[in-house]
C-alpha cells in the first residue's frame, strides 16, 4: 500500500504570528481577497489549492509544506 501524503492541520496562523506576517501583508503579497485569507488563517477553510497554498508559501517565504502539519512524521529520504 503506498503511503499518501495529507495535511492534517493547517500551520498558517503560527507561521504568520513566527515571521511577523499579517493578514493585510498576505493580501498585499498574494492578491488574495481579505476574506479567504482569513478563513485560512482562523480555520474556516482547511485546504488550500495547491496554487493558493503555493502562493501564500512564497509570500512568507517557506516551503508548502511547512503550512501543514502531514500526516505521516517520517520524511522521505533521497537515495544516494
Amino acid at each position: 500500500m503506498k503511503k499518501q501524503w495529507k495535511p492534517v492541520d493547517s500551520r498558517l496562523n503560527e507561521l504568520m504570528h513566527e515571521y511577523s506576517v499579517s493578514i493585510e501583508d498576505l493580501v498585499e503579497r498574494t492578491g488574495l481577497p481579505k476574506q479567504r485569507i482569513n478563513d485560512y488563517v482562523n480555520g474556516f477553510k482547511s485546504n488550500m489549492n495547491i496554487g493558493t497554498a503555493m502562493a501564500i508559501a512564497d509570500a512568507i517565504v517557506r516551503s508548502i509544506e511547512e503550512l501543514y502539519v502531514w500526516n505521516f512524521k517520517e520524511r522521505r529520504h533521497l537515495i544516494k
